[in-house]
């Protein structure tokens, strides 16, 4: 019997949060304010956090908190202050990399489900297993392996043991993202969760005794992107992902939109679903990559789980992001009876605007905006306002359906 490996997505607030999960996430994983490796991410008060957590528990999706720094012993003294209050809201999980957090959470929440980071750099069976006899109950394992890498370790280490892997977003072309360029440029520091992306700045590279081994650097006017890494891409690889034995697909993102959120759970989502239902006879649909290019991103690749870092440094040729289709609306009711949505804008939209409604389990549906009305039902033309609130005329809506730009 095949093992349903959990979909992990990312959650920068509680509005991703709740798009995640409504779009088909088994788990999340955010962060307090501090110890989170996304200080960029808006991120979750103690408040916001319990919330968060109630909502994942009462829709039978799970929360995993972030303590992944690499903090120093000044850092380290306010963290028994964050665990008391992790321990009141009880997570899931906790995702550690530096082993002084480890002891520091074993010591004070003795029976913490403990998740080593990706910042851990995880390369082997022998390391996964010393986790493990440490306490750790789930690796996420770093990023410059290969699948037939990761069979091997699956092979090699407890059962019980579960294995953990990005298969969507942003890469570091740095080692399991230890980078320091961020700390030289402009002092902030990446492995803190500071990162100011210097991997994506232009730069000219010259080697002055390897004269016939040059990279380049002046190949396009504005120079060339040599540090910037494709983004990740396994939403057409699901057999392999689950043959060699991962336990978590885990969705890089949490400083990137709540539409992106709900768009790539929802493809990586429904891609596994289609498989489960018939792992000898899966084909995949070409509609789930339609999704996932609907959203922000860079070129896309498959990673280092086919090719080696050395064979395929997997940079980027154009360092633009390609742009995502305008998140236009979210539909928050629906009166079937009639055919009236309550909407909340996100972008400006007006009556006749060709679009496209996407639903949690389900590919988008082209759609024309029909008639609109403010809340007192005065007709309007438009929604030019941020975060207004009014009605539109549509024949099936549901609510947290998202309308967007075609």
């Amino acid at each position: 019997m095949i093992k349903k490996p959990e979909i992990l997505s990312p959650a920068g607030n509680l509005e991703k949060l709740i798009y995640a999960v409504n779009y088909g996430a088994d788990a999340v994983y955010c962060a307090l304010d501090r110890f989170g490796m996304r200080s960029a991410a808006d991120n979750f008060t103690p408040d916001e956090l319990k919330e968060g957590i109630a909502y994942a528990h009462a829709h039978n999706a799970k929360l995993y908190l972030t303590l992944n720094t690499m903090p120093k012993d000044a850092e380290l003294a306010v963290l028994p202050e964050y665990l008391r209050i992790a321990e009141e809201l009880k997570p899931d999980a906790y995702i550690v990399s530096d082993p002084g957090v480890l002891e520091y959470l074993k010591e004070y929440i003795p029976d913490a489900v403990i998740h080593l980071s990706t910042q851990a750099n995880t390369l082997n069976a022998a390391a996964c297993r010393f986790w493990h006899k440490n306490g750790v109950q789930r690796i996420v394992l770093a990023r410059e392996l290969s699948l037939s890498d990761i069979k091997h370790i699956r092979a090699n280490t407890p059962p019980e043991l579960e294995l953990e892997c990005f298969v969507h977003g942003a890469m570091c072309v740095s080692y399991s993202g230890r980078c320091l360029l961020s700390n030289y440029y402009v002092n902030r520091n990446a492995n803190n969760g500071a990162c100011a992306q210097p991997c994506r700045w232009k730069y000219y590279l010259y080697e002055e005794k390897r004269t016939a081994d040059v990279i380049e650097a002046e190949q396009y006017p504005e120079g060339t992107y040599v540090f910037s890494s494709k983004d990740l891409c396994m939403i057409e690889h699901i057999p392999e992902l689950i043959d060699a034995g991962i336990d978590s697909f885990k969705i890089e993102g949490r400083v990137k939109s709540a539409y992106y959120t709900a768009v790539i759970t929802n493809a990586y989502k429904m891609a596994l679903e289609d498989y489960l239902k018939d792992p000898e006879g899966y084909v995949f649909n070409p509609k789930y990559l339609d999704e996932v290019e609907s959203v922000s991103h860079r070129e896309y690749s498959t990673g280092y789980f086919f090719s080696t870092p050395s064979e395929n440094a997997n940079i980027v040729k154009s360092n633009e992001y390609i742009k995502d289709k305008a998140f236009l609306c979210t539909v928050s009711e629906f009166d079937s009876k009639k055919k009236l949505a309550k909407c909340v804008q996100r972008n400006k939209l007006s009556v006749g605007d060709n679009a496209n409604i996407l639903s949690p389990g389900t590919t988008g549906r082209d759609i024309v905006i029909g008639r609109m009305y403010d809340l007192e039902m005065n007709p309007i033309s438009s929604a030019p306002h941020a975060k207004m609130e009014f009605y539109l005329e549509i024949d099936e809506a549901k609510p947290g359906d998202i309308i967007r730009g075609k």
